[in-house]
């Protein structure tokens, strides 16, 4: 089988101008919000994505939430908003394409400061393990933990890919870190912009890795 994947780096964070990596778990800037909405009307393939993984720091779940607002169900967004879509794209909080670092721009929050700013958000789109946000175990970030995590999404990928492969919704989006790409799609070269989106045709081998068959974008 031939899936589509659609890879995102998240937008400006509040630490991306001075490159101040102090900054714990960074929301986005002004400009980084622009840059979602942008995403949210540029992106090709609004009624064709069935899930959007994203990594639960709280610049990738915006960027996510913004940038993909004409995708995602309208369950995830507030009452009268106007944002979110009927029979739209699960939304889910992946932890293993958290970025890669220990510094704290690329730690996560603890869930209850989440739930807190997201209170319209249904909370059973995390799946955390208990070590989250701390950056040990499965979070270190030591290069084979870090391919690990990379071997395991690829697994998740595949397993999501096959359940979405009959329904009218079957692409999947990753909203990652531009640490975390290489790790996500195997291609140590691939660069991508904050809030831009690019899209591949993919397979998976026998040992549920996965492959890169061609590009479409970018």
């Amino acid at each position: 089988m031939i899936y589509r994947l659609h890879i995102v780096r998240h937008a400006e964070g509040t630490h991306n101008p001075a490159h101040d990596t102090t900054i714990l778990d960074p929301p986005l800037t002004e400009r980084g919000i622009e840059q979602s909405q942008e995403l949210s009307q540029n992106f090709q393939f609004k009624e064709s994505v069935g899930l959007v993984l994203a990594s639960p720091l709280r610049r990738t779940l915006q960027t996510a939430h913004i940038g993909f607002q004409q995708t995602l169900d309208q369950r995830y967004y507030a009452k009268g908003s106007g944002a979110g879509v009927q029979k739209g794209a699960q939304f889910v909080l992946e932890p293993d394409v958290q970025a890669h670092s220990s510094r704290p721009c690329d730690t996560g929050s603890d869930i209850s400061i989440l739930q807190s700013e997201y209170q319209d958000l249904p909370w059973d789109i995390l799946e955390l393990d208990p070590t989250f946000p701390n950056k040990e175990g499965l979070y270190a970030s030591d290069s084979e933990t870090l391919k690990q995590r990379g071997w395991r999404i690829q697994r998740r990928l595949e397993e999501k890919f096959k359940e979405l492969a009959t329904t009218a919704r079957p692409d999947i989006v990753v909203v990652t870190h531009g640490g975390f790409i290489r790790f996500v799609t195997g291609d140590e070269t691939l660069v991508i912009g904050p809030a831009k989106a690019r899209s591949f045709m993919i397979t998976f081998d026998q040992d549920s890795r996965l492959v890169i068959e061609h590009s479409l974008s970018g």
